[in-house]
């Protein structure tokens, strides 16, 4: 025999409440005391009350549904970004459209155009690729945006970023190589990416330590391991006498720690290897690798709260600094 629906009815009669706070809860409106709220929410567990999406949306206008754009779900960075972001998005009955821009510029303008046009209370736009000319006019048009690692104007969203300058990464970990007596650095930086710095900083940067250096030796790839392998092995290849490589994150570290090793280069004896991230693999592989640790499931997390911050109809701009700790293992020795 099939199981009686729940009704707000119900909820109301076993929380000895009236259906208008139940249904105050449920939408998280109105002036009702925390103990009640409690209260009627152990109910709803109790009975596995489950409202219709379609009327909670009638009663408050909105969707319950968030969007979140990524540029590359395969890299593990960014699947725990949405796994801090889908946590949040649980807790408040919320799901969460998930748009995969795969480093594509294209599908990324045509996906928050869509977004644009579809009903979502929100938008979290990760690390976004585009230039400020296309993004900024994008998500002008919705009210509800938090950038995540990228600056945008006050006016238009909240911001989660690193607290540290473009281009900290590569510069910091090029004062560690040279404190560990590497003299010949190679960087492999990030195309189309807001912590990467250009090339020339970087060699002025090296120089300006007394170390010397080129653009010959700073190439340009997209954020995969391919990329990494393919930039990494011509690197090596053209310039043998490299003793140290930096790469933008570690998925590009790891595909040119690979090719290194292919090549006959040990690791660290004969080149030293940083990435940035700190994704699970780094520390799976051997030797380890030495890179940058991001909060990436915190930084997930902090952007969905602040997305439902003005969801909830605080539209004041809110920013979040979060700290990279650089973490040395084996691969710089």
């Amino acid at each position: 025999m099939a199981r009686k629906r729940v009704t707000l009815e119900d909820v109301a009669r076993e929380a000895g409440v009236s259906t208008m706070t139940v249904s105050r809860v449920i939408n998280n409106t109105g002036r009702i005391s925390q103990a009640t709220r409690d209260r009627v929410r152990e109910i709803i567990i109790q009975l596995d009350y489950r409202p219709s999406r379609a009327a909670r949306t009638l009663v408050t206008n909105k969707t319950f549904m968030i969007a979140l754009v990524l540029p590359d779900i395969t890299n593990p960075y960014f699947a725990e970004v949405l796994q801090g972001t889908e946590n949040v998005a649980w807790q408040r009955d919320y799901s969460v459209l998930l748009v995969n821009t795969d480093e594509n510029l294209a599908r990324e303008q045509a996906a928050l155009s869509q977004i644009e046009e579809t009903t979502v209370d929100g938008i979290i736009v990760c690390a976004p690729r585009l230039p400020d000319y296309v993004l900024l006019p994008l998500i002008e048009k919705h009210q509800c945006v938090v950038a995540v690692n990228r600056q945008v104007p006050h006016h238009l969203a909240s911001v989660v970023r690193s607290r540290y300058a473009q281009g900290h990464r590569a510069l910091r970990a090029a004062e560690l190589l040279i404190e560990l007596g590497r003299r010949r650095i190679g960087y492999i930086r990030l195309a189309r990416s807001a912590i990467a710095v250009e090339a020339d900083q970087f060699v002025q940067a090296v120089q300006a330590r007394g170390v010397p250096s080129s653009p010959e030796w700073c190439v340009t790839c997209p954020p995969n391991w391919q990329a990494g392998y393919e930039a990494g092995r011509a690197l090596l290849m053209d310039h043998p006498e490299l003793d140290a490589l930096i790469g933008g994150n570690d998925l590009v570290a790891l595909g040119a720690m690979r090719a290194a090793i292919e090549l006959g280069r040990r690791i660290p004896d004969d080149l030293a290897i940083i990435g940035g991230d700190d994704i699970l693999m780094a520390s799976q592989v051997t030797p380890a690798l030495t890179t940058f640790r991001s909060p990436k499931r915190e930084i997930g997390t902090i952007a969905a709260q602040l997305l439902f911050k003005r969801i909830d109809g605080d539209t004041e701009y809110h920013e979040h600094l979060y700290d990279e700790l650089l973490v040395r293992r084996g691969s710089t020795g």
